[in-house]
């Protein structure tokens, strides 16, 4: 269950891990740099000498001592003029932070940071079965073959034609993910890859650091949103997992229609889209039901948001999985 699974996960732990391996990182490139131009050394001790004779005329109040500040500024002009000569970064020296905005404590100005959720979600998918399913489904594992070139009538298109248009429609969208905020609806009968085209998107915006949370329908509506908003036994873990439905970057709602139906599942279906879409966070919807099914069961309201916000990828033809079993035979 993906609360039990979230507190097992301690951030603390994940930040010093990351701030240990920057350290690290940042003394590698100290000794490059050091053994490759001596030059630097001496700038560096000399700032760091001068440094500390400005903190001691500060702490003696010494108002006749020399302002050292002009003198440490041209020495650290001068180092990053040598770096840049010999074909280092100017700022190859600085500190190293994964996250700029926290330098990696995971708070800014009392709150969480947004690194600190998306590493709580990597790590959760890194800890989970979903790893494993990511070594199978993904984009490069992905095989047209598996549908039919016999061409459908009634659609215009090939099976593997209409599969190969959604597969290059989905490596776009991850390539624009940043820019575009599109929302997905993938639909079909079983057996079709619907669940595995959002694994392998779902792969390739991890693998970018975007924050990806992945629910059944049944988990979203009855272990989250039930529990949340209708128990009084709110836990932390609960509640991050409540606000990474309307914040994480994406948001992948697994076989739509599997959930047990009634007012609070549509309700709450309505919200998602709606804020999500406000808020230009993207979402993909996978389902069993046919366009017209999901009208019946959610709502005119809830198939209008999906018609006018939502981009359809239709899948239609042979059960996928019997044709790798029988080539797999």
């Amino acid at each position: 269950m993906i609360v039990k699974d979230i507190e097992k996960i301690d951030i603390r732990a994940e930040l010093s891990k990351i701030r240990s391996a920057n350290i690290k990182e940042h003394d590698r490139r100290i000794q490059e740099v050091y053994e490759k131009i001596p030059e630097i050394k001496e700038i560096d001790r000399e700032i760091s000498h001068l440094s500390i004779e400005e903190v001691k005329n500060r702490i003696l109040k010494n108002a006749a001592s020399k302002d050292l500040g002009s003198d440490i500024q041209a020495l650290s002009d001068r180092k990053k003029l040598i770096l840049k000569n010999e074909g280092f970064g100017e700022d190859y020296l600085e500190p190293i932070y994964s996250c700029k905005l926290c330098n990696d404590e995971g708070f800014v100005d009392g709150h969480t940071c947004e690194c600190a959720r998306k590493i709580k979600i990597t790590e959760l998918y890194r800890r989970s079965n979903m790893q494993k399913v990511f070594e199978k489904e993904n984009f490069s594992t992905f095989s047209l073959e598996c549908y039919s070139r016999e061409p459908d009538e009634s659609r215009g298109m090939s099976p593997y034609q209409n599969a190969s248009k959604i597969l290059g429609r989905a490596k776009a969208f991850v390539n624009n993910f940043e820019s575009s905020h599109e929302n997905i609806l993938i639909y079909g009968e079983t057996g079709l890859g619907k669940t595995f085209i959002s694994n392998c998107i779902a792969k390739e915006l991890l693998d970018k650091a975007h924050s990806v949370l992945y629910l059944s329908a049944n988990e979203l509506f009855e272990q989250v949103l039930s529990r949340y908003i209708m128990s009084k036994d709110r836990t932390f873990a609960l509640a991050e997992v409540y606000e990474y439905v309307y914040n994480s970057d994406l948001l992948i709602i697994d076989d739509l229609g599997t959930e047990v139906l009634n007012s609070f599942v549509r309700s709450q279906l309505f919200e998602i889209i709606n804020k999500r879409t406000l808020s230009e966070h993207s979402t993909i919807i996978t389902t069993n039901l046919s366009l017209s099914e999901l009208e019946d069961r959610y709502s005119e309201r809830v198939m209008s948001r999906i018609a006018k916000d939502y981009v359809l990828y239709p899948l239609y033809g042979e059960d996928i999985r019997y044709f790798r079993r029988k080539n797999n035979a």
